[in-house]
């Protein structure tokens, strides 16, 4: 309703839109159906809150962020063969769902980079926090839905709904992974999965025009201003007080020349790892840093 009030400027569809969202309040915790959705929900709630400057709608946005996480896994399983990939943080697809799904997943990904966007500095810290944290720890627990990254003991044997089998050679990623330590891919392979490769690559790898590398960043990278020939200002959005993993990634055909990193206040910071084919710095996980190479 949102995407035809602004293409459109016809009333009756922002009427519709507030009209959604007011019927779900009073809902509390049961607000929440299907994940991508209740984060899409409180994205919209944000957007409301641009267009009408309703604070209401902020604040009920707030409502849906806590439906979203109230369905989370706030711990590493390692119960049976959830052992073999990472459940930190990740929410099952349903609110009566035993399992996490990709394609929640990566589309609440992408719902919360909306809400980001929309966010400004009057967003709640801790909700910036644990959606920044939500998604910097999607990006490596998404990799274990991949077949081929699992061994064959811990993925199913049947598939209940598709009277198929995993083929791991596939890149179509698991329907289903079990923070109970079940066997995964019980419900099969997803077609409809296959997307989150292109959304996860695209906001988390920057290209730098004339530079020997590209960026990767766990968090969501709010700007990137060239400073000058071998100079980038680059400006998280993530949580206070939490760290990034920023990581300079050589090209092909390319060699990395030495590379440095400050944060906004001067101090200079050291790689924890670095080799000729990457640098791996910690920074902050919000505010600006200064990256400047040879």
């Amino acid at each position: 309703m949102l995407q035809a009030f602004e293409l459109t400027d016809d009333k009756r569809f922002l009427d519709e839109a507030r009209a959604a969202i007011d019927a779900a309040m009073g809902l509390r915790f049961n607000v929440n159906y299907q994940a991508n959705l209740t984060a899409w929900g409180a994205a919209a709630c944000l957007r409301l809150w641009r267009i009408t400057n309703d604070k209401t709608y902020r604040e009920q946005s707030y409502v849906y962020l806590a439906s979203f996480f109230h369905n989370s896994v706030i711990w590493d399983s390692r119960i049976g063969h959830a052992e073999h990939y990472e459940t930190f943080l990740a929410v099952t697809c349903l609110q009566d769902a035993p399992y996490m799904a990709m394609y929640e997943c990566f589309d609440t990904f992408v719902a919360f980079e909306r809400y980001f966007n929309e966010s400004g500095p009057d967003l709640e810290p801790a909700a910036r926090m644990l959606i920044g944290e939500y998604c910097k720890y999607a990006l490596s627990r998404a990799w274990f839905y991949y077949p081929d990254v699992l061994p064959h003991e811990a993925i199913s044997d049947e598939q209940r709904e598709t009277n198929g089998h995993i083929d791991r050679a596939l890149s179509f990623p698991l329907e289903d992974l079990y923070p109970d330590g079940q066997p995964a891919g019980q419900v099969g392979q997803e077609v409809y999965g296959a997307g989150a490769a292109f959304i996860f690559a695209t906001r988390a790898f920057h290209h730098v025009k004339g530079a020997p590398f590209r960026l990767y960043c766990d968090q969501f990278v709010r700007a990137m201003e060239r400073t000058g020939d071998r100079a980038l200002t680059i400006t998280l959005d993530g949580g206070e007080n939490r760290i990034a993993n920023l990581r300079i990634v050589r090209l092909k055909r390319h060699k990395l020349t030495q590379c440095t990193v400050t944060t906004a206040g001067g101090d200079v910071l050291r790689p924890y790892a670095s080799s000729e084919d990457r640098i791996d710095y910690s920074v902050p996980a919000s505010g600006s840093l200064v990256l400047t190479w040879e």
